[in-house]
């Protein structure tokens, strides 16, 4: 039965990541923006003063408020399973921000919670919501170009170059590309193949002095039917792979957005004291919808009678034919498609697709990544989940 009044949400965590989800609320009906819970006084108040939601100084009383229908967890990493498990037993819907968690155990302990209090839960903010990857599955899944055989998903940004909290580069926190980064390539890669994925091999680097963190990876993942997909990470932004997806030809006079970023700290006018400010994504000129669609670097899918890869404003599909063009809905932001999804789920009353078990299942294969680095060796995988679509 469709839900007749709206979902009341609140967020845990005013920093970067809830600033994106204030954002796209109202984008999406369905919504009421009701509450806001960090422990900054300034975010506090500024949220207060902006947005005219009731604010609390803990996730705890937040939870625990009756305004509140539902939390959107945008903690730091290793308070996600504390926090969503805490609403949750307080009879909230729960939609949680990438990595679900940091560890498989706690992934259980939140779906238990969720299934326990009969609430939704659903992990978001991952570039499998973008529209040209949706359509990407939509393609595969209509069976058109025969079954895929192979994915791969490059991206080179200038993440380390941005600047980082403490937790945002310490790996037992959560932090480095593997566990902040990697969610969206595997969650790409796991949509498009299915998501049964059967084993990881993997090497991860630490090669930023300033950074003792994972800052690159190439994986190979290999899924139960045989499909073989690589994602590769690379964060330290001197390549910059929109030459890949926006311009015909390099521009040896032209710098890329992590180019941007290191003159500017080279210049001084880029700290790490700017992590919440927004200044880096000002001086790398980011603006995900100025050219069409967002993109995550390059994927490109093969099928058995073709390949397609993300164009501006669509996919490309490359087949017997030659080339075709086909487009994407239109993109409206940021969590945008999450948010609607998760209103759906909850006031329809049925499964979210990145359920708790999409999300662990995700999870498993970057601790995998980790490991495999770690270990030197392949690892297989046991908490796979098919495709949502």
């Amino acid at each position: 039965m469709t839900r007749a009044v709206p979902l009341r949400l609140g967020l845990a965590g005013l920093g970067t990541a809830g600033r994106s989800v204030a954002q796209a609320i109202g984008k999406v009906p369905g919504y009421v923006f009701a509450a806001g819970a960090d422990n900054r006084k300034e975010a506090l108040e500024q949220y207060r003063a902006k947005h005219g939601i009731a604010v609390f100084d803990t996730v705890a009383d937040m939870c625990g408020s009756k305004a509140v229908d539902a939390v959107y967890i945008a903690t730091p990493n290793p308070l996600h399973a504390e926090h969503a498990i805490m609403a949750a037993e307080n009879g909230k819907h729960v939609i949680v921000e990438k990595p679900m968690a940091l560890t498989l155990a706690d992934c259980d302990r939140m779906i238990a919670a969720a299934e326990g209090n009969h609430v939704k839960l659903m992990v978001a903010h991952t570039r499998s919501f973008n529209p040209p990857i949706r359509k990407m599955r939509e393609i595969i899944a209509g069976g058109r170009l025969g079954r895929v055989i192979q994915i791969n998903t490059w991206r080179y940004a200038p993440w380390l170059l941005r600047p980082r909290l403490p937790a945002e580069v310490d790996t037992r926190l959560g932090g480095g590309v593997c566990y902040r980064q990697a969610p969206h390539q595997v969650d790409i890669v796991r949509l498009l193949g299915g998501g049964l994925v059967k084993s990881v091999k993997a090497i991860a680097g630490r090669w930023d002095p300033k950074n003792a963190t994972e800052g690159n990876y190439t994986a190979l993942l290999e899924f139960e039917d045989k499909t073989a997909a690589t994602i590769v990470y690379n964060g330290y932004g001197y390549f910059d792979d929109a030459e890949l997806t926006h311009a015909p030809n390099a521009d040896a006079n032209k710098l890329g957005a992590g180019q941007k970023l290191r003159r500017a700290v080279q210049g001084g006018l880029l700290t790490k004291d700017d992590s919440r400010s927004g200044l880096a994504f000002q001086i790398e000129g980011r603006n995900e919808g100025d050219s069409g669609q967002p993109f995550f670097g390059l994927t490109l899918a093969s099928c058995e009678r073709g390949d397609l890869r993300q164009s501006r404003h669509g996919i490309f599909i490359y087949d017997e034919n030659g080339v075709g063009e086909v487009p994407c809905p239109e993109w409206r932001g940021p969590l945008v498609v999450e948010l609607e999804e998760f209103y759906h789920a909850v006031a329809d009353d049925r499964a979210a697709p990145h359920d708790g078990r999409w999300g662990k299942a995700t999870l498993e294969v970057c601790l995998a990544l980790l490991q495999s680095s770690r270990e030197r060796r392949e690892i297989q995988l046991s908490n796979q989940v098919t495709s949502p679509y």
